[in-house]
């Protein structure tokens, strides 16, 4: 009943942000007028704005229309449409990078489902090219940041101020890690009144501009709230420390001179997220995933929630479980629009690839279906409560951004990287157990005849599937130029140019003369 009551609350407190209007690229209002008069006289203040932050988050990455965190699942992935899917062709144009064909579409040229222009809500495609969105997230971060040292703000104790402010780094940080996987360079504005144009910022100096903010914030926040509704929902110590190694895993892949330094950084940081937490993370039972991804579990680091109690729903294509439902899962629904490629599920799954149990096929998978191509295909890892039944509608599931598996993954990843494979195993191992997988021996190569670094890269995918990491995960691990890690791979001079990106909105071009597009989208 809290988090419901919470999450109502950050839809009331939506308009308060909405009310500002949508500023064109970085025209942004000033702090006393974003903020208002009165505004900053109460801790209850800072709360509602705060929370307004969380609200255009959630809004802008997975609301009405706003599919951004879902590109992962759809660009260069091993998802193909199936033989009775009507109509989902825009995944193929997703699969072979044809961006532009999408963002330039109607249903009928992409497929005969949904509206891709960005004044509707259904698919919204064209939304994902606009920065400016984002940076109103990135302005509200902001404008708690210069605020919430004031002195008007009389009830509130310095540790409180405190975590607002960290709360609010951790909102500006993440905002920017979206945008550099999605943009690669984009500008790097910390004040809130600035409304002057700039120029793109190299990625990998915005992401040492977020880890030294973070690094110097991260211990104000907690490690879980005293209120288990709230696990996940707001900023956690623990959510902060998985951001900070994300984004030292791909300014690895992106600077190769230092990769050891970053990867050095994710076992530290790692090290702490796992045996300092005090118990707030645990890794569920497999069994209870249904648990997991309905959100605020103790495996739960940072997620963003929908309450369909409340009218909030995700936007069709913010998750994929929308498309690889049916009967009995999801009523009056007769054939799914999409199924993994049997190369791909084989490579994951087959016995001499993976051992021979693995509860992640029972429990995510129909075994007799698991390799259809005709509609049957059914991936059941999303499979929590539907409000009404009705066939264009997602399972009432949150969208986790991070989970507590991730930090042994990651650091399995760079403990490879260094040369520590022993304790890289240990890591991996902590998964496939709880998965009930064979156990991998050896060191440099497993028992199924993997490198590690290959059999940790696979039991990432084998984890994570579906979670909107696989298409970064190829781009940040440059394994994306493989045909053997993806079924669509892109050249190494197109990733120069900048294929992994998306291109860019022109009102952003437009309104901000300084910003150049990315060669491959020109």
């Amino acid at each position: 009943m809290r988090r419901r009551k919470y999450l109502f609350m950050m839809g009331m407190v939506a308009m308060l942000v909405a009310a500002t209007g949508c500023k064109k690229f970085l025209n942004v209002s000033p702090v006393d007028s974003m903020s208002g008069n009165n505004f900053w006289k109460s801790k209850d203040d800072v709360e509602k704005f705060t929370t307004s932050a969380y609200v255009l988050l959630r809004n802008y990455t997975c609301m009405d229309g706003y599919t951004l965190l879902a590109m992962a699942d759809y660009r260069a992935t091993a998802w193909i449409p199936s033989t009775l899917g009507t109509g989902r062709l825009y995944i193929s144009d997703l699969n072979n990078n044809r961006i532009k064909s999408v963002l330039s579409s109607t249903a009928s040229t992409s497929g005969s489902y949904g509206d891709f222009d960005q004044s509707k809500n259904t698919f919204g495609f064209k939304n994902m090219s606009n920065w400016g969105y984002m940076y109103r997230i990135v302005t509200t971060a902001n404008t708690i940041i210069a605020n919430i040292d004031s002195k008007d703000i009389l009830d509130i104790t310095d540790a409180e101020r405190k975590q607002y402010k960290a709360e609010a780094i951790f909102i500006r940080s993440l905002t920017y890690f979206l945008m550099v996987r999605h943009w690669g360079d984009v500008p790097y504005v910390t004040d809130p009144s600035d409304d002057q144009p700039h120029e793109r910022m190299n990625q990998l100096e915005v992401f040492r501009n977020c880890l030294s903010a973070l690094a110097a914030s991260k211990d104000d926040l907690p490690w879980t709230y005293g209120d288990p509704t709230m696990r996940g929902v707001r900023a956690m110590r623990g959510g902060a420390l998985a951001l900070m190694m994300e984004m030292n895993m791909w300014m690895a892949g992106f600077d190769e001179d230092n990769a050891k330094t970053y990867y050095e950084e994710t076992v530290k940081l790692g090290t702490e997220l796992i045996t300092k937490n005090e118990g707030a993370y645990e890794l569920l039972p497999l069994e209870n995933f249904k648990e997991i991804f309905k959100g605020t579990s103790k495996e739960s680091l940072f997620e963003i929630g929908q309450d369909y109690n409340f009218g909030e729903t995700f936007g069709l294509l913010a998750s994929v479980a929308d498309i690889v439902l049916r009967t009995p899962y999801k009523k009056n629904v007769t054939a799914t629009y999409l199924y993994y490629a049997t190369p791909y599920l084989q490579q994951l799954y087959e016995p001499e690839n993976n051992g021979p149990t693995d509860k992640r096929i029972d429990n995510w998978f129909e075994e007799p279906n698991m390799y259809t191509n005709n509609g049957q295909f059914v991936f059941k890892k999303f499979l929590n409560t539907f409000a009404t039944q009705q066939e264009t509608e997602n399972p009432n599931d949150a969208k986790i951004l991070f989970r507590y598996v991730d930090a042994y993954l990651l650091r399995a990843e760079a403990l490879e990287k260094l040369g520590r494979y022993a304790e890289a195993v240990q890591d991996v191992n902590v998964v496939r157990q709880r998965a009930g997988a064979e156990l991998y021996t050896g060191l440099e190569t497993n028992q199924f005849g993997q490198l590690l670094g290959d059999a940790i890269w696979w039991e990432r995918e084998r984890e994570l599937m579906g979670e909107s990491t696989t298409f970064y995960d190829l781009v940040r691990t440059r394994r994306i130029l493989s045909g053997q890690y993806t079924p669509f791979p892109i050249t190494y001079d197109e990733f120069l140019n900048g294929a992994w990106t998306y291109p860019i909105h022109q009102d952003v071009l437009l309104a901000n003369p300084k910003v150049k597009p990315n060669p491959f989208w020109m």
